[in-house]
């Protein structure tokens, strides 16, 4: 599961596919979901990291979840990412 920012709302990606729509922003939910296993990426990408399957190495990097997407990671959050993975 991630969610995603649209300008002042966030989409939420399923992981069966299904899109919902919230008019809470990315911050919104950075701050609920946080202690629940959600992680922010990328100013634009909220990822639950359970849903993380593999880390490739790069500038900042990107994620391939267990859905096939692949969301770029911030050179500014790669390595609180890697951080979180290694333990």
């Amino acid at each position: 599961m991630r969610c995603e920012a649209d300008n002042n709302y966030t989409v939420f990606h399923l992981q069966n596919g299904i899109k919902h729509v919230s008019s809470k922003t990315l911050k919104d939910y950075d701050e609920l979901l946080s202690q629940d296993g959600f992680f922010r990426v990328h100013k634009s990408h909220l990822i639950k990291i359970s849903c993380i399957k593999e880390y490739i190495k790069g500038e900042g990097g990107y994620v391939i979840l267990d859905d096939g997407s692949n969301i770029d990671v911030s050179r500014r959050k790669k390595d609180a990412l890697i951080e979180i993975l290694t333990k």
